[in-house]
């Protein structure tokens, strides 16, 4: 199942734009919008969608992240399962080193994650998660 954000910067499905990709398992979770909103204001764009339906169901966060950066123009992934892990990784890194993990209690710390993958596209410096 795909979500695209409309009027935001989300892009169409057809993966004809380069975009962060963001994918989780399991019910949609409430960060994911708080993340969007932190990719948006750094102006790069994104596309969500559910991994639930894909096997294996007992995919960790790092390996959707990895998937997730693998199937992205940018080569940058946000992969988040139900237990609240959401971890950014890029293609060329390893599958088992991600470049962040993190349990955001706050939506300022979704956004964070947001920003910082928008960041990351952009060469520029990640900001703390407080």
């Amino acid at each position: 199942m795909e979500y695209v954000s409309e009027p935001r910067a989300s892009v169409a499905s057809d993966g004809a734009v380069p975009h962060i990709s963001i994918q989780y398992r399991g019910p949609k979770p409430t960060t994911v919008e708080c993340i969007e909103y932190g990719i948006e204001e750094e102006g790069v764009p994104w596309r969500t969608r559910s991994v639930a339906e894909e096997p294996p169901s007992e995919r960790t966060s790092t390996e959707i992240a990895y998937r997730a950066a693998s199937d992205s123009g940018l080569k940058i992934g946000i992969g988040i399962t139900p237990d609240g892990t959401h971890v950014i990784h890029h293609a060329r890194l390893p599958p088992e080193e991600p470049i962040v993990r993190h349990y955001p209690a706050t939506n300022s710390q979704a956004r964070t994650i947001g920003t910082n993958a928008a960041r990351l596209a952009k060469r520029m410096p990640l900001k703390p998660i407080e």
